[in-house]
Order: structure tokens, then sequence, then C-alpha cells
């Protein structure tokens, strides 16, 4: 039913599903997100995370907390991060997200 998957994301899908309506599955890893939304799943990845949490007051800066995930060994896309700090208001249309 879940190939493929490690067992924590297996596991993630399998909790969601015995839960429709209920369930928001919070997930990056590309096969694991495609799987649960092939069962009709609401998915959303770290970046989405950060976005709603900065619309919501809970954080200061989106900016910020990609730069903290940019330092450590996890990685979203340039484009991802231009997106979702676009959507929350802290960067311009034509500017560039993040830099090296």
């Amino acid at each position: 039913m879940l190939p493929d998957l490690d067992e924590g994301e297996a596991a993630c899908i399998r909790l969601a599903l015995a839960h429709p309506g209920a369930s928001l599955v919070l997930m990056d890893e590309r096969a694991g997100r495609a799987v649960a939304m092939e069962h009709s799943l609401a998915v959303a990845g770290t970046a989405a995370i950060i976005g709603m949490a900065k619309t919501r007051g809970l954080i200061g800066s989106a900016r910020d907390a990609f730069t903290r995930l940019h330092g450590s060994d996890f990685r979203i896309s340039a484009q991802v991060i231009a997106t979702v700090l676009r959507r929350v208001g802290e960067i311009e249309s034509t500017s560039c997200a993040m830099r090296d």
C-alpha cells in the first residue's frame, strides 16, 4: 500500500488515513508527499509551516528561520523559499530569497 517509504513516513500516512478529514500530513520527502497526495491527504512541508507561522505572528521572520535551516544539512529550494517570502511580504516579487 505504501511502497518505498521510510517507516516514519509510512506511519504518518497510515495515521492520517485512519483519521480522514482531520489530518494535515507534515512531510518534506518528495516520495512521501506524492504518496500522501495520491491518497487525497492534505500535505504541508517545512517551508509552508514557516510561512504559516510568520502569517500567524508565531515567528518574527520567515527569512531568519530559512537562514537557520540553510546553515544545517536541511535543504529547501531557493524557489520555494522565495515563494514563501513573497507570500508573507518579506521580499518583493523580483528579489532573490537567499544568497550563499
